[in-house]
């Protein structure tokens, strides 16, 4: 189960580890990747996971393969939807999966044996800084996702849609509290701030799914 600690001493402590950034259209030479959304059902994410493995390698993905860990559908689901979107082309609709993925203008690789493969460069994705997104890396090891809880709800001093009965509370995952989280602290203010110690992403498809609506 997801926890939600508030803010207590860790939060001045991990602020030294959060930098500001601005967006840049140049992002990894302009490359783009496809990722799951964090709110996105486990189901949905198992039926996305299966029809992009028909087309695409999956086996990283597999029990001792460099992408297993973390074992979470998220993390799994991303892999192959982005093997499945490079291998495709790297057109928008190549990263749909039913409304269950992101376009991301960073690269989502995260553990050093696990990369996420790009096919080249494209034209870049035109995109105001409003109509960009933050949410983690879907490798991203749990202690960190609740460190960002932690700080983002300490310096908000709101977080009660990650709350139980708050309408992003389901599915009851870290990485889906902490995705809600980022992208409440990236959009306050305009402060378009989606370093999180170099765990997050910026993405351009809205990351809101059902009842769940981001900023």
């Amino acid at each position: 189960m997801a926890r939600l600690a508030l803010p207590g001493p860790v939060i001045s402590f991990l602020f030294l580890f959060f930098f500001s950034g601005e967006i840049s259209m140049l992002v990894n030479g302009q490359k783009a990747w496809c990722v799951a959304k964090p709110a996105a059902p486990q189901q949905a994410l198992q039926s996305a996971l299966d029809y992009a493995c028909n087309y695409a390698d999956c086996s990283p993905t597999k029990k001792g393969g460099s992408c297993y860990d973390p074992d979470r559908p998220a993390h799994h689901a991303s892999f192959a939807m982005n093997a499945y979107y490079q291998k495709m082309g790297r057109n928008q609709w190549n990263c749909h999966f039913n409304n269950t993925s992101l376009i991301s203008l960073a690269d989502p690789s995260y553990n050093p044996c696990c990369k996420f493969v790009s096919g080249g460069s494209r034209p870049p994705l035109p995109q105001e800084k409003e109509d960009t997104w933050c949410v983690p890396k879907p490798g991203t090891p749990d202690s960190a996702l609740q460190n960002i809880i932690n700080f983002t709800c300490g310096i908000l001093k709101e977080c009660s849609e990650i709350q139980e009965h708050g309408s992003c509370y389901f599915p009851n995952t870290l990485i889906n509290h902490a995705s809600f989280a980022m992208n409440l602290y990236y959009k306050t203010d305009g402060r378009y701030n989606c370093d999180f110690n170099g765990v997050g992403l910026i993405v351009v498809t809205n990351p809101s799914f059902g009842d769940c609506i981001y900023v």
